[in-house]
């Protein structure tokens, strides 16, 4: 109920303030009382013990800079959060650097049309993006073995593979 609007910022009550000198006390008694601004007092104290903005302020990486990182051996998996759809900023980048994408949603009965874009795009070097892996879990390992012998084969340098793919259930992302 204080005016104060950041109580982080502020001396506790009474004897409190002694008792709990370190900034890492204070946010616990922060915690029992004003759980809602944890997350602000967590940022300044890592600030303040790590005198740099770089670990409180993040930072996404470009879809270019992860293609430019990336090898046509190593497939950039995307996890999927609701509302989130990485195809049209796939398809713009695609379309900057002058490549094909194959796009295809997994499912059931794309099983033989998933093999065969990738065969494709593994010799053509065009991109293959296929999207909500998670619809067809049964085909990954399948999608595996597959990938293992184009691998084994030479294959076209500015080939990649785009996945996509919500959390399982067991093993739901957290964000905090």
């Amino acid at each position: 109920m204080s005016d104060k609007p950041e109580p982080e910022n502020f001396q506790l009550p009474g004897e409190w303030e002694t008792k709990c000198e370190d900034r890492l006390k204070k946010m616990i008694v922060l915690r029992c009382f004003r759980p809602d601004r944890v997350n602000f007092a967590i940022k300044q104290y890592v600030l303040h013990n790590m005198k740099s903005q770089e670990f409180i302020v993040s930072k996404s990486p470009s879809l270019a800079d992860i293609y430019e990182e990336s090898t046509p051996d190593q497939p950039i998996i995307f996890v999927l959060s609701p509302g989130v759809d990485p195809t049209e900023q796939l398809s713009r980048l695609a379309e900057e650097m002058n490549m094909g994408v194959s796009t295809i949603s997994l499912g059931k009965g794309q099983s033989e049309k998933a093999i065969r874009i990738l065969a494709e795009g593994a010799e053509k070097g065009n991109w293959c993006f296929l999207s909500n892996c998670h619809l067809s879990v049964g085909l990954l390992p399948e999608l595996e073995n597959k990938l293992d012998e184009l691998f084994k084969r030479k294959i076209n340098k500015s080939f990649r593979l785009f996945l996509s793919a919500a959390p399982h259930e067991k093993f739901p992302i957290s964000l905090l």
